[in-house]
């Protein structure tokens, strides 16, 4: 339902422009952010057109800031595919990005304020964020707190507007869509941080980029942040960075000295914490499927981490009771 909606407030009848759309929708990735609107929605009674717009909205926006990311990152391929940019430039990915962001705005116009307002603020926090990663490209002390800051701009804030549009569509009392957001955020903190790990431990082939893609690349994330608070592994790191930048051989030392050093184990500790206060969240929901799914879809973040490796997964989620 979504991506025929998708296609249906996105089509222009322009060859130029319809061509771009339909490789962008031919790459879409995994649909997260709709599937999230539509489990929130489902927890109470809901208009479904409002509710299928809310989950296009999303999807949009979460496909405009790909497509921008991709431009300002000056990264040819995405997920193992050419990106918008490395097919057709960088000017008519920014315009394709923009006009994303002007499809969602005009589908969510005659919807309700509130979702508007949620969304619109949503979109400036994502802005501010990928200024902010500019700033903090190369630094190698980057702080547990930047850290966060970054993420919750750049993944997490979309993850709890996903929710919270949800809730605003249907007729869920104020104070669980505020529960609903908060496991958004827990749920979009979990999954970037997995990302951001599997950069390091991944298969290139199934991540569709090198292992060590994000260190070239200046994005300083959990795991170095973490490897570095041993004094003896911040020098090394230092040493191999010249001003944050490692050569490809550096870049290996890196690795290998993130897979020996008890890093990876902490760093899925963390993602394990912030699904475990999702779950707890989930509690204060009604007791219907939708909130078992949302519940599944927490414990299922981990298992992306346990199918790029191929490791046997070590530890079970309570689920919400």
């Amino acid at each position: 339902m979504v991506k025929s909606r998708m296609e249906e407030v996105l089509r222009t009848h322009n060859q130029e422009v319809d061509s771009i759309i339909e490789y962008l929708m031919q790459t879409r990735g995994k649909m997260l952010r709709p599937r999230l609107v539509y489990l929130c929605a489902s927890l109470y009674p809901a208009d479904p057109a409002r509710v299928k717009d809310g989950a296009v909205a999303v999807e949009l926006i979460h496909l405009a800031s790909l497509v921008h990311d991709d431009v300002i990152d000056n990264s040819a391929s995405r997920r193992g595919k050419p990106s918008l940019n490395g097919r057709c430039g960088n000017k008519a990915s920014v315009l394709a990005g923009d006009y994303l962001f002007a499809t969602a705005f005009n589908l969510i116009n005659n919807h309700s304020p509130k979702v508007m307002d949620c969304i619109t603020e949503t979109i400036q926090i994502m802005c501010c964020g990928e200024i902010q990663q500019l700033s903090l490209g190369f630094k190698l002390d980057t702080s547990l707190e930047e850290y966060y800051e970054k993420i919750f701009r750049k993944t997490a804030c979309l993850f709890a507007t996903s929710c919270k549009v949800g809730g605003l569509v249907s007729a869920m009392p104020v104070e669980e869509i505020t529960l609903l957001e908060q496991y958004g955020l827990c749920l979009g903190y979990a999954y970037q941080i997995l990302d951001d790990l599997l950069d390091y431990v991944g298969d290139p082939q199934l991540m569709g980029k090198p292992v060590g893609n994000d260190l070239s690349q200046g994005n300083i994330t959990l795991p170095l942040i973490l490897l570095m608070q041993n004094p003896k592994h911040r020098i090394l790191v230092e040493g191999w960075g010249k001003e944050g930048r490692f050569a490809k051989n550096n870049i290996r030392r890196v690795v290998n000295l993130i897979h020996n050093s008890g890093v990876i184990t902490e760093s899925l500790e963390v993602v394990h914490s912030f699904i475990v206060s999702g779950l707890e969240l989930l509690k204060g929901l009604p007791e219907v499927p939708a909130r078992h799914i949302l519940a599944n879809m927490g414990e299922g973040i981990i298992d992306i981490y346990y199918r790029q490796t191929g490791e046997n997964r070590r530890r079970e989620f309570g689920t919400p009771s």
